[in-house]
């Protein structure tokens, strides 16, 4: 009977674990390419596909450069794209989707906005995302992406470029990572974010909601990337990173009609926010699905945009 009850615990074990190997590589691939139809994107040249139909070519940029950040001691090159106009004005770190890169017109199309104003813009590849290495093809819930981060603002300092000139910009994913750079570093100055998710275990079960999967798979996923993968995927978390923050500013851009995102998110963080005395703004849009505001509201965006890291960051 004994040997019988530890036969079964240790096939429910191998079950359970094996549950999460197989789940785990279902939802945290990523595809360590650029995405086909965005790959002849560049800041001087791109299409907004099926984004929307008007012509972008208002904001795109000619003087940009291809240039390569190292991070985890040069073990990760981190494909990027530098646009210098006046080192005194504004350093925006453009931070791009899950499984998406900096071809993105998500990505693009802000540059655009804010090179209108001669910020200086660096949009990076994460890894295993875009042009960057592919470490393993797999993404670490902002685990180890918040160093990209980090190496950003680095290569920014080395270039004369003062912590408190340094903003962030993140799209979707991008933006929770944003939200979790300060449990790494606290030297830059504000951050904006569209359709960020906040508490990504509660991000997770609503993905596999939308993709028909059951919520319980979440808990074998945990476990397996925590033991196998050496990574806690609620480590760092935003609510835990902006505790630890400067109180830096955060601009908060919401579509009430995303289905990837829901909208109760940007109020998780507004409520995290409030508790920790940060000062934010939040623009709701009750028309407007995932990342979609970029492209029909892109006026006013801009100039909220532009206008929030000109009264937030400072030479």
């Amino acid at each position: 009977m004994r040997k019988f009850l530890k036969f079964f615990l240790i096939l429910l074990v191998v079950l359970y674990f094996g549950v999460g190997w197989f789940a785990y590589g279902q939802a945290a691939a990523v595809p360590c390419e650029v995405w086909i139809e965005e790959s002849k994107n560049t800041p001087s040249s791109w299409t907004l596909g099926e984004k929307a139909d008007w012509n972008p070519t208002d904001y795109f940029i000619d003087n940009y450069e291809e240039v390569t950040i190292y991070a985890d001691s040069g073990e990760i090159e981190l494909a990027s794209w530098w646009v210098e106009n006046d080192l005194s004005n504004p350093t925006i770190i453009l931070l791009h989707g899950l499984t998406s890169s900096k071809f993105s017109p998500d990505i693009l199309l802000p540059m655009g906005m804010l090179n209108k104003s001669e910020f200086n813009l660096l949009a990076i590849d994460f890894r295993d995302h875009g042009e960057s290495t592919c470490e393993d093809g797999f993404h670490e819930a902002g685990q180890n992406e918040t160093d990209d981060v980090v190496a950003a603002i680095d290569w920014l300092k080395e270039k004369g470029v003062k912590p408190s000139n340094i903003g962030i910009y993140g799209n979707s994913f991008g933006s929770m990572i944003a939200l979790m750079t300060p449990a790494k570093t606290n030297e830059f100055g504000s951050i904006s974010v569209i359709d960020s998710p906040v508490s990504f275990e509660t991000l997770a079960r609503e993905e596999m909601t939308y993709q028909g999967l059951p919520t319980f798979l979440w808990e074998p996923i945990y476990h397996y990337a925590l033991i196998f993968k050496r990574v806690n995927m609620l480590k760092d978390i935003p609510e835990e990173a902006l505790a630890k923050s400067n109180k830096q500013p955060i601009l908060i851009f919401t579509g009430m009609q995303s289905d990837r995102v829901l909208p109760h998110h940007s109020d998780d963080l507004v409520n995290i926010a409030e508790q920790n005395n940060i000062k934010y703004d939040i623009r709701k849009y009750d028309d407007m699905g995932h990342t979609q505001i970029l492209y029909f509201y892109t006026e006013e965006y801009s100039q909220i945009l532009t206008e929030f890291y000109k009264g937030t960051l400072n030479d």
